[in-house]
């Protein structure tokens, strides 16, 4: 389950809950949130500027101008869930997480503070 490209959280994860099996995984991927509070654009060029607030959302975060930009290179609308949301909303819908790792986008200039991605692995009892 890729989130960063769904607006919606608790009800995926209901909703993945509720069709595995008892045993199933859940492999969820996810940008770390932190990343969205910067300028997208000034992060291209190096640059690390606070600019947006949690949770993050193209629709409503962005201007009409940068939506378009972004339409016009094929890039998808991006959402940003707190960490509270990502991983709490997990464990609230049932599952028992048994894994944990991130790793960095070494293209983005926060990679050089932090991890920028993370992945988890939550099992239905």
């Amino acid at each position: 389950m890729l989130q960063c490209l769904c607006a919606a959280g608790s009800s995926r994860r209901a909703e993945a809950f509720r069709v595995l099996r008892h045993g199933g995984v859940l492999l969820a991927g996810f940008i770390n949130p932190a990343l969205y509070i910067f300028d997208r654009e000034r992060a291209e060029h190096g640059e690390l500027q606070a600019r947006h607030t949690l949770p993050f959302a193209d629709t409503t975060s962005l201007s009409e101008a940068e939506k378009q930009r972004h339409a016009d290179k094929g890039e998808p609308l991006e959402f940003g869930h707190a960490l509270g949301d990502q991983l709490g909303g997990q464990l609230d819908a049932g599952f028992v997480m048994t894994g944990f790792y991130e790793d960095y986008h070494r293209g983005h200039p926060l990679a050089a503070y932090m991890p920028t991605y993370i992945a988890t692995r939550s099992l239905k009892p």
